[in-house]
């Protein structure tokens, strides 16, 4: 979490009967984040794992370049409880693996990532709400316990697991249902620290401008609970700063698109996964790589 601001609302003009609408908005929310909590869930704990092939990156101008051999892989253990009625906290604590070839030499790393901090508070549930969308609050918090690029890691920069930064994030969440279908708007400005890295020639301080990122999602839930979805998420940030001084072509801009599906398993487990990309369009992209990959995670949940 993570994660990666454009806001619009999903209004429908109908919600049908509070035992259908109920259903969409407890199996809806947890098919992008796996241990987001139903309101009769106590609390949540699962593993969730992840590998992502690169094929290509954007350059400062948003030019696509393809043929990047690289592949990350990931193993998230996530957990949330519930601090109140309406209030859930949770954390994640990221392994994170690094490939890459070049030259036809491969260079692989390892190790801890940032842990990551979230909280939810829900002001109207979508599930109570006839015409208009449910409401929340999102916060996040991301400690720099992985390592960062240039901090001791290796010339391939593959033993790099982290930022080298704490970030805070506040944003929103809309959510509606209308029966089994299930709509989601989120919307998130994160807020990073500066990082400053000891140098030969001095310290070089680098400062970053706000990230803002949006996450669509639609998705319709079974009977049996078991749901689909499909999601777009898109990421910018500014230019940063070196030493005071901006950095004209340090934009980051990344849009992904994905499938979501949740499946119950039994009566307090249930599997989520995920098939995702990022669009290769320059107009989308700045200064970042773009893959795609899959997600799998179990989750054990207490009521």
């Amino acid at each position: 979490m993570f994660g990666n601001a454009a806001r619009a609302a999903v209004a429908l003009a109908l919600a049908w009967p509070a035992t259908a609408a109920a259903q969409a908005c407890c199996a809806g929310g947890a098919l992008i984040n796996p241990t987001r909590l139903a309101p009769y869930e106590d609390a949540a704990a699962g593993l969730q794992l992840r590998a992502r092939g690169m094929y290509g990156s954007f350059d400062g101008a948003g030019t696509y370049t393809s043929a990047q051999d690289e592949q990350d892989f990931e193993q998230d253990l996530a957990a949330s409880v519930r601090i109140s009625r309406r209030g859930q906290a949770g954390i994640l604590i990221p392994f994170v693996q690094t490939r890459r070839l070049e030259s036809g030499q491969a260079s692989t790393g390892a190790g801890l990532g940032d842990l990551a901090f979230t909280g939810r508070y829900d002001f109207a549930l979508a599930s109570e709400m006839l015409f208009w969308p449910g409401l929340a609050v999102l916060a996040s918090v991301v400690a720099p316990t992985g390592k960062a690029a240039g901090s001791g890691t290796n010339p391939a920069g593959t033993d790099a697991t982290g930022t080298g930064t704490v970030s805070a994030s506040l944003g929103v969440s809309f959510e509606k249902i209308h029966g089994p279908l299930y709509f989601a708007l989120d919307g998130w400005a994160t807020f990073s620290a500066d990082r400053s890295v000891g140098t030969p020639a001095g310290t070089i301080t680098t400062s970053f401008p706000l990230q803002m990122t949006a996450l669509a999602v639609a998705g319709y839930v079974f009977e049996s609970e078991a749901a689909a979805a499909a999601y777009v998420s898109f990421i910018r940030r500014g230019d940063t700063t070196l030493n005071g001084a901006g950095q004209p072509g340090t934009e980051l801009r990344l849009t992904t698109v994905g499938l979501s599906g949740l499946l119950p398993v039994a009566e307090r487990w249930r599997l989520q996964g995920t098939l995702f990309a990022d669009l290769p369009v320059g107009a989308l992209g700045r200064n970042e790589q773009a893959g795609a990959g899959l997600t799998v995670a179990l989750v054990r949940l207490f009521m």
